[in-house]
C-alpha cells in the first residue's frame, strides 16, 4: 500500500486533516464565494489516514482560482511534509486541471507572517512549477504580546490616542443589529477616498449570520455618534484580521483609528490571539498606499508580503 495518494474532489470517510484549517479554505466559505464548478485536491496518508495536504480551485471560463473571491487560498499542508511531495502533488493537479481545459492558474497566497515556513515552501514549490508572481503587496501585522500597544507605537500617535481618551471616546464590540449602521458608514468613508467597498450589504450580513463567531464588528464612539469602525475576520483561533476599517476625513484631528486599532489589540491579548493582521496597503491598480504603510507602521505594524501567483498552461 502506498503511504501517499493524491485525490480529486473526494476524501475517504473518517480520514482527519493533519493541519489547521484556515477560515477562508473551508469548504462552507469557499461555498459562499458564487461558482459552483470546483476542483478540489487533496493529499493522503494512507498509513495514518490522514489528509497532509490540500488546494481548492474555483472554475470559471477556462480560469482556475485559488481563490475567486475571498482574502486567499493556496496550499494548506502539514509542515513536516516533504516540499518534493507537494511539487509532485502540483504536477498531479495540473495535469488534471488541463484536463478540464483550463488555461490560466491564479493563487493568492496568505501573508507570509501567519506561517514564514509555509509561505517559503510554497513560494519554492510554485517557482519550481514555472509560476509567475503577478504581485508582490506589502501586508502589515502587529506580535500580540503581553505589552501594551503603546510600547511599541510612535509617540504622535499615542499623542493622538490621549486625545481621543480625553474626549471619552469608547471603544466597544458592537453586536450584529449594529451590521447595517456599520456597513452605510464604511461605504460612505470609502466613497470620500474614491473607492468601492470589496464587499455587499448582502454578503456582508450573510457572513455575519453564517459564520457569527468568525466575523465581528468594533467601533469608537462619542456617546452614539460613530467615529470610526471595522469589520474584523477570525482567519485562525490565532490570527485576527482587520478587514475592513474606516473613519471619516471630519474626524482626522481626533484620528479615532487609533484607538480602533489598540481596542483591537486589547481584544487579541484577552482572546489569545497571537497576529493583528492589517492587511496590504494597495490601491485598486495595485500600488502601494505610502501614507497608509506608515500609520500601519506607527501602530507598530511590521511590514511582510503577500505573494499572487499565476500560471498560463
Amino acid at each position: 500500500m502506498k503511504t501517499f495518494d493524491f485525490l480529486v474532489d473526494r476524501i475517504p470517510f473518517g480520514y482527519a486533516f493533519n493541519f489547521d484549517n484556515y477560515l477562508f479554505n473551508k469548504i462552507k466559505h469557499i461555498n459562499t464565494q458564487g461558482i459552483d464548478l470546483r476542483a478540489d485536491y487533496f493529499v493522503i496518508n494512507n498509513v495514518k489516514k490522514r489528509i497532509e495536504a490540500k488546494i481548492h480551485f474555483s472554475i470559471r471560463n477556462g480560469h482556475a482560482y485559488s481563490p475567486y473571491k475571498s482574502l486567499f487560498g493556496s496550499f494548506e499542508f502539514n509542515p513536516r511534509l516533504h516540499p518534493n511531495l507537494l511539487l509532485e502533488f502540483w504536477t498531479y493537479i495540473e495535469n488534471d486541471l488541463k484536463a478540464r481545459g483550463i488555461t490560466t492558474i491564479s493563487i493568492t497566497n496568505f501573508a507570509a507572517c501567519y506561517s514564514p515556513q509555509k509561505a517559503d515552501t510554497i513560494q519554492n514549490v510554485l517557482s519550481k512549477a514555472n509560476f509567475s508572481i503577478s504581485n508582490k503587496a506589502v501586508n502589515h501585522h502587529i506580535h500580540v504580546s503581553d505589552r501594551p500597544l503603546e510600547t511599541v507605537m510612535h509617540p504622535m500617535e499615542i499623542r493622538r490616542l490621549n486625545k481621543c481618551k480625553k474626549n471619552n471616546f469608547s471603544f466597544r464590540k458592537e453586536t450584529k443589529d449594529s451590521a447595517l449602521e456599520i456597513y452605510e458608514y464604511l461605504m460612505e468613508c470609502r466613497e470620500e477616498q474614491g473607492l468601492n467597498l470589496s464587499i455587499t450589504r448582502e454578503i456582508l450580513l450573510d457572513y455575519i449570520n453564517r459564520f457569527p463567531g468568525d466575523y465581528s464588528i468594533f467601533s469608537v464612539r462619542s456617546d452614539k455618534r460613530l467615529l470610526a469602525a471595522t469589520i474584523t475576520v477570525r482567519v485562525h483561533r490565532k490570527i485576527l484580521y482587520n478587514f475592513l476599517p474606516g473613519s471619516l476625513k471630519k474626524f482626522k484631528h481626533f484620528s479615532p483609528t487609533v484607538m480602533l486599532l489598540e481596542g483591537l489589540y486589547q481584544y487579541c491579548q484577552k482572546n489569545n490571539f497571537e497576529i493583528l493582521d492589517l492587511g496590504i496597503s494597495t490601491k485598486s491598480d495595485g500600488k502601494d498606499q505610502p501614507t497608509l504603510i506608515k500609520f500601519k507602521e506607527n501602530m507598530g505594524g511590521e511590514k511582510g508580503y503577500k505573494y499572487f501567483f499565476k500560471k498560463h498552461l
